[in-house]
């Protein structure tokens, strides 16, 4: 499905108060934050969302991370879930989304994970000094994560046998066979797999992080000196936190930021196999028609 012109207002304002939310927890409860990614430049560049993109990226330093999963356990909200792989079996990621209670989204049709729009929060983890180590963690952790991604796709019979002609995906043929007999098991130890790899390096004493969870691979690890402190933006009429340094965080992964792209590339990257913006229905009336739009 696509977010029309006419949609996209309606789309932005839910996760832009999702963001608020956020924010004031953690405000409140004394937790550190930082706007990442396309957030990130948007806020610098746009003062809010960048036009033409459709999410919202912040990621934590790990201790705050912990703490801030460990203080929503403990409480119910109204408008607001938490989405982890910990609290939602068919989720096929490993860092959280802070989704609206009152929205629908499947982003995936092979991945029918039902939650609502939403803003991702991703865990900052130390990284080793070497920086070869550092990337060589970082290639283990996407290998494994794209196990836990197969795991948790559903292909129809068809889909599955086919992948038996294509000689590269006999490694996912024989991982979804696995999880077709033991899903829940594999699934648990692909999470504590990728766990063993974000926690390999203490915080408190690393002088390198990095945020294995991002789509930029080893541009992801940078110096921890670039977050010693967090500077304050004004995000569609909100104030956020980006890191102290965000000017070399940000040159590090894109290079030079402010410079606007081709027009072919100002485009929404992320995909939505259906979302209603108006009410969360059942997973089931979700998953049929997202198939049904497949």
């Amino acid at each position: 499905m696509i977010v029309t012109p006419e949609q996209q207002p309606r789309w932005n304002a839910i996760i832009v108060d999702t963001l608020r939310f956020f924010t004031e927890f953690c405000e409140e409860h004394h937790l550190t934050y930082y706007c990442c990614g396309g957030t990130a430049i948007g806020a610098v560049r746009h003062h809010g969302l960048i036009p033409w993109d459709d999410d919202i990226d912040v990621f934590m330093p790990r201790p705050d991370y912990d703490r801030f999963i460990q203080l929503t356990a403990t409480v119910e909200w109204d408008d607001y879930e938490l989405v982890t792989p910990y609290n939602k079996d068919d989720y096929p990621l490993s860092y959280a989304k802070l989704c609206n209670r009152h929205t629908t989204l499947i982003e995936e049709a092979d991945k029918l994970c039902v939650y609502g729009l939403f803003i991702d929060i991703f865990p900052l983890d130390g990284a080793p000094d070497d920086i070869e180590e550092g990337h060589a963690l970082v290639h283990r952790f996407v290998k494994t994560r794209y196990k836990l991604e197969a795991v948790s796709s559903h292909y129809s019979f068809m889909e599955y046998i086919k992948l038996l002609l294509r000689p590269k995906e006999w490694g996912r043929f024989i991982r979804k066979t696995i999880a077709f007999f033991f899903r829940q098991p594999y699934r648990r130890r692909l999470l504590h797999q990728l766990s063993d790899i974000c926690y390999q390096q203490d915080y408190e004493t690393a002088k390198n992080v990095i945020n294995y969870c991002g789509a930029y691979g080893v541009k992801e690890l940078f110096p921890k000196e670039w977050i010693k402190g967090k500077e304050p933006f004004s995000f569609e009429g909100i104030t956020v936190y980006l890191p102290s340094d965000y000017d070399n965080y940000l040159r590090h992964i894109y290079g030079d930021y402010m410079q606007l792209p081709p027009e072919e590339k100002r485009v929404a990257h992320h995909l939505k196999a259906f979302f209603n913006l108006n009410e969360r229905v059942t997973d089931q009336e979700a998953i049929r028609a997202a198939r049904s739009k497949a």
